[in-house]
């Protein structure tokens, strides 16, 4: 595989000046039918500096490209500073133009993630295109992934994120554990570290993640991660959002590395930086110190990187690529329009949308070229560029291949890339005050003959699931005679809809299955009904849909609201209170409670937010207080007595928790006899929601309490492990774990009917 030394570029700061025209306008021959597009550039100083090669390459390449056309685009693009301008006044000022004031046709940009909403929800209107070439956080994109007009050019950072933990185990036998900051972008890499650390079986050291705010002391963190560390040899991953941050921890793990060494620990330490560490400051910072970084890059099988470097005598960093790509999509969709008009076909189908604006738009006619896959195939560069716009005058589809890669998009909306080139680098001192960046290798979700494929490394790893004992436990249980439930959800903002629902949900299935509400604490805010937001005044779903199909579907469209008994308000409660409810301590001010015996089976529903150092939080995600893994293993210890004194107050216990890290739980209550614990996610991971609805712009749900609720609704009588595998199969981004198995008996001959006699 060919090296390249990557000179990161160091040009001198462009005067950005908003909504100026920065293109020289060429003279149209009277002949020519001239469409002239308005783009504005939505970037910080820095990068436009850095980006403007490309940018200047690819307005030359799609002039020359249209030379011989009788129909020509023209991009004219108008420049402004994300670091600077009030971007949402920016944005509803592009998309609400005052009278005589130029129309803004398309955006690029913005370059970071935390300022893409505010641009996103003005463009919606109009489906003004929106095309982000960096743009990645998971968040974002998934809340945006069936809008049309919002075009990402570049994977998600759940994809950097498994390439960081790839590139750790390329390293040999290590242990791994994250940094990453505490803001929107280190939001992806916290979410699915820890997915990847179990997809790839590589251990993550002590509490595994830790969240750095600038400023911030990660000894101890580190100090964690150092004590658990069974390899000896110690892979620190580092995801923040800028150089300041970069070069404070990085020193922080230099000396922590040579701390242990005096001390005598001897853990070899090498360290993997995030893309946002490939900047000038970060890398020929002369005392810095780390190992490796991760960035994504342009593919080197379609010959942008050797084709720029040989041009500009500098490496391709992240986002060239992109950006280039971006103006030649945004030109041959003008000329698509420009060529077709008010029809428009995508992937074979006719455009039609039943809301205003209703007929096909610029960003419909770009996503016409991108999506077919049956006509000439054309390149980025300038003689396949001729041919691109050559093909589209004429009528006919091409095959657009970019200088980022393949091109390709999803099939839904065909505005989410697919396929993203990653370089692991390396950097390397040359000299006193010189560093080089070397690339180690390629990867690439697509894969190529030069670069290896995410599908090809862990194909085998990819379906990692727990495995069973199949156990034979002596109970000399007495038979059931009552059965007693407790439902918490301890959110109570409307942007955490999904886990009162859940709850509710939950308790509407339990009365399905025969419990009445004597034998049901239900303990949620219960403010979301009434909610001002909320559009449907007094009813709650879980899961909507206009769809004929789905009505049959478990509460599909069902106010699971209705007839609810709320037992109490979430904030009126302190931790220590379920105590008391779960051990039947009732009170004035706690009249409800449960009252298990020996002879009861009591069942623990839980849905809310997590945190990687115990597991259900206290509230909702900005919660600084945990409910407490200590805390629960006290509760249900004391519940199955002592054997003297202290009677038993429970049969059988499951306790279902659908939380981050909520195997936090399952691991603090192992050893307790005839306890099960199932959980969304392990210790070491976060849960994701995955209902996202249009009409009340929140998560209805997530797939671990859906799937549990269809599965025992159909069958109340499911083996524990047929449980499992369907919440295996069906809960994305996590793995659902079962803990205590040894102490409740065998997983394949157990059933739920022992809490669900219905």
């Amino acid at each position: 595989m060919k090296k390249y030394i990557l000179f990161l570029i160091s040009a001198a700061a462009l005067l950005l000046t908003a909504c100026k025209d920065s293109n020289e306008a060429t003279p149209a021959s009277p002949d020519i039918e001239t469409t002239t597009l308005n783009v504005d550039v939505i970037l910080p100083t820095d990068i436009r500096t850095q980006w403007q090669p490309s940018i200047d390459w690819a307005m030359k390449n799609i002039a020359d490209a249209q030379k011989r056309l009788g129909q020509q685009v023209r991009l004219n693009l108008r420049y402004h500073d994300e670091d600077t301008e009030d971007l949402d006044a920016l944005a509803y000022s592009l998309t609400h133009p005052e009278e005589g004031a130029d129309t803004c046709h398309a955006i690029i940009g913005p370059y970071h993630s935390a300022n893409a909403n505010n641009i996103l929800r003005y463009a919606a209107r109009d489906r003004l295109p929106v095309i982000m070439p960096t743009c990645t956080s998971s968040e974002l994109q998934r809340t945006n992934a069936r809008n049309t007009y919002a075009w990402f050019l570049t994977e998600s950072d759940i994809t950097q994120c498994e390439m960081m933990v790839a590139g750790a185990e390329r390293l040999g036998n290590v242990d791994v554990a994250l940094i990453y900051s505490d803001d929107t972008y280190g939001q992806s890499f916290r979410d699915w570290f820890g997915y990847y650390a179990t997809e790839q079986q590589v251990h993550m050291a002590g509490q595994g993640i830790a969240a750095y705010a600038r400023g911030a002391d990660m000894t101890a963190f580190l100090d964690d991660v150092g004590d658990d560390c069974q390899s000896g040899r110690l892979v620190m991953c580092i995801a923040l959002s800028n150089a300041k941050d970069y070069e404070a921890v990085t020193e922080q793990v230099r000396l922590w590395t040579a701390s242990t060494t005096d001390s005598g620990k001897n853990i070899m330490v090498s360290v993997i930086l995030s893309d946002t560490a490939l900047e000038d400051n970060v890398v020929e910072q002369g005392g810095l110190w780390f190992d490796y970084g991760i960035s994504p890059t342009a593919s080197p099988s379609f010959g942008f990187p050797q084709s720029y470097e040989a041009r500009y005598g500098e490496s391709a960093q992240n986002g060239f690529a992109q950006i280039y790509d971006a103006l030649t999509m945004l030109a041959l969709g003008a000329l698509h329009q420009q060529v077709n008009g008010t029809t428009c076909n995508v992937a074979g189908r006719q455009v039609v949308y039943y809301e205003k604006p209703y007929g096909p738009m610029l960003t419909d006619h770009i996503r016409s070229i991108v999506a077919s896959e049956d006509g000439v195939t054309c390149g980025w560069d300038a003689a396949s560029l001729a041919r691109a716009f050559s093909e589209v005058a004429a009528g006919r589809d091409i095959t657009l291949t970019g200088a980022s890669g393949s091109m390709t998009f999803d099939s839904d909306t065909h505005t989410k890339v697919l396929g993203t080139t990653y370089m692991l680098w390396r950097a390397n001192t040359v000299m006193e005050d010189m560093r080089q960046v070397v690339p180690v290798f390629y990867i690439s979700t697509e894969g190529s003959s030069t670069q290896a494929s995410t599908t090809s490394l862990w194909e085998l790893n990819k379906q990692y699931s727990q495995t069973f004992v199949d156990v034979s436990v002596d109970h000399n249980l007495p038979a059931v005679d009552e059965r007693w439930a407790v439902i918490v959800s301890p959110s109570t903002s409307w942007s955490n809809y999904r886990h009162q629902a859940d709850a509710f949900a939950m308790y509407q299935t339990l009365r399905h299955h025969g419990y009445d509400d004597d034998h049901i604490v239900l303990i949620v805010e219960d403010n979301l009904a009434n909610d001002a937001r909320n559009p449907f005044q007094g009813e709650i779903f879980v899961e909507r849909s206009s769809d004929p199909a789905a009505q049959a579907d478990i509460f599909m469209n069902d106010n699971v609201r209705k007839n609810a008994v709320v037992d109490y308000h979430f904030s009126d409660l302190q931790p220590a209170d379920l105590a008391d409810i779960m051990m039947g301590r009732s009170s004035a001010r706690l009249p409800h409670v449960i009252r298990p015996t020996a002879a009861s089976n009591v069942f623990l529903f839980w849905s809310g937010h997590g945190g990687s150092r115990g597991g259900p939080l206290w509230g909702n995600e900005d919660a600084r207080e945990y409910f407490g893994s200590e805390r629960i293993h006290d509760i249900v210890a004391t519940m199955g007595g002592d054997g003297g004194a202290t009677p038993r107050m429970y049969r059988r216990m499951m306790l279902a928790i659908e939380t981050c890290y909520s195997g936090c739980w399952g691991e603090a209550l192992q050893g307790l006899p005839d306890v099960l614990v199932l959980t969304a996610a392990n210790a070491q991971e976060s849960s994701k929601a995955d209902v996202h609805d249009r009409d009340l712009g929140v998560y209805l749900s997530n797939a671990f309490a859906r799937t549990f609720r269809r599965q025992i609704e159909a069958h109340n009588d499911i083996t524990i492990y047929d449980l499992f595998r369907e919440l295996f199969n069906t809960t994305r981004g996590s793995h659902v774990s079962i803990y205590n198995q040894q102490q409740y008996g065998s997983v394949y001959s157990e059933r739920m009917s022992e809490f669900l006699p219905q």
